[in-house]
């Protein structure tokens, strides 16, 4: 018992210690850094690429939500033809219409046709080795995400959504392995889900441990130091903001209790949207899927609820508060070199805003079912 003890010990040290304490390799740095670049030019392909992709999704939603107008989820919600080739404007379901638009217009299509062009599902890969593949890349992404190196940084942003790509890919190779292909709904009962679901939730660990020990390093000199090179600090609140000046640099310091709590504050936001999302698509998957013995009454009101402005309403409002807008939201703020701008009051509107959207989503969804019948 204790020699396991002392394992747990070891392994947990050098997580810390070790793997986050100290910076990555330099090589991937210097392979993605462009010194013929300015930092104006490089802030104009920023902008460019930002403003394509906002483009680009305003225009898929336009005719994503035109086609959904013209659609019956309970009956468009089925499975694809082996040789269909994927379009985010078929096979609608609820899971689909919730997913967040990166998600939605970028990663999916791409995994199903790199899944057609390399066929994955047909060769010996399961879904589970993917899974442990972006395991392994969120934790990978997540020394990077803690260097006190913005480029290194920008590098852990790249792997992380590297991950996330997996993470689709293991859906789709799931899907078409089980004669599911382009049908997107959750098998809950499955050993799989299990297994994606305890492996995202590592990677969200991954990213808060990866940006916890960044803002260590950001604010790390120790108030024990400080007060051995002549500081003094003078707070009655131990997790207050130092603010010292000498010859005009001020530095600002935190104690590591207040850099854990901003960043459990982050993780919880993370969590509990993914979790609202995730009952929001089963509710609204039980009560707009439904299919109903023959066509009826009951069969015309629920299109009409499925396609009224507060179903478009909520159903959109899902799309940007969901887990994986929150994971893109704070992705780019590490990119941009906001971290700790973005954890000073983000999570607490995160948290709030995904916790009333249940609230209405719950209280709409009742009204609907009693509508119905459900």
């Amino acid at each position: 018992m204790d020699r396991l003890r002392s394992l747990k010990y070891v392994c947990s040290d050098f997580i810390t210690a070790v793997w986050y304490n100290t910076p990555p390799p330099s090589c991937a740095r210097r392979l993605f850094d462009v010194p013929c670049l300015s930092c104006l030019a490089r802030r104009s392909v920023c902008v460019a690429i930002a403003a394509f992709l906002l483009t680009y999704f305003l225009i898929m939603d336009i005719l994503l939500f035109k086609r959904f107008a013209q659609i019956q989820l309970s009956q468009d919600s089925s499975v694809g033809r082996e040789d269909e080739v994927y379009s985010p404007l078929t096979h609608f379901s609820v899971k689909g219409l919730l997913n967040d638009h990166p998600s939605q217009f970028i990663v999916v299509p791409s995994t199903e046709y790199v899944d057609s062009i390399l066929g994955f599902s047909n060769r010996f890969i399961t879904p589970d080795v993917i899974s442990y593949s972006h395991l392994l890349c969120g934790f990978i992404a997540g020394k990077f995400l803690a260097s006190n190196h913005l480029l290194d940084r920008r590098i852990g942003v790249m792997l992380y959504e590297f991950r996330t790509w997996l993470d689709s890919l293991d859906g789709t190779v799931y899907r078409a392995q089980a004669g599911l292909r382009l049908k997107y709904h959750s098998n809950h009962s499955s050993s799989g889900y299990f297994i994606d679901s305890i492996f995202d939730t590592f990677g969200g660990f991954f990213l808060c441990l990866g940006i916890f020990y960044y803002l260590k390093k950001r604010f790390g000199v120790g108030h024990g130091e400080l007060q051995a090179n002549g500081y003094k600090l003078h707070s009655n609140i131990p997790d207050a903001v130092v603010t010292l000046d000498n010859d005009r640099t001020t530095t600002e310091s935190y104690s590591e209790r207040y850099l854990l709590w901003k960043t459990f504050l982050f993780g919880l936001s993370l969590a509990v949207a993914g979790k609202c999302w995730d009952l929001a698509v089963d509710d609204f998957t039980n009560v707009y899927e439904y299919q109903f013995k023959k066509e009826s009454s009951f069969s015309t009101m629920q299109t009409e609820y499925s396609h009224s402005h507060v179903t478009l309403v909520i159903f959109y409002l899902w799309r940007l508060c969901g887990g994986q807008s929150v994971l893109n939201y704070v992705l780019i703020a590490i990119f941009l070199d906001k971290t700790w701008q973005f954890l000073q009051y983000m999570p607490y509107v995160f948290l709030g805003a995904s916790s009333l959207l249940y609230i209405a989503t719950c209280i709409y969804l009742f009204q609907v079912s009693s509508a119905l019948h459900l």
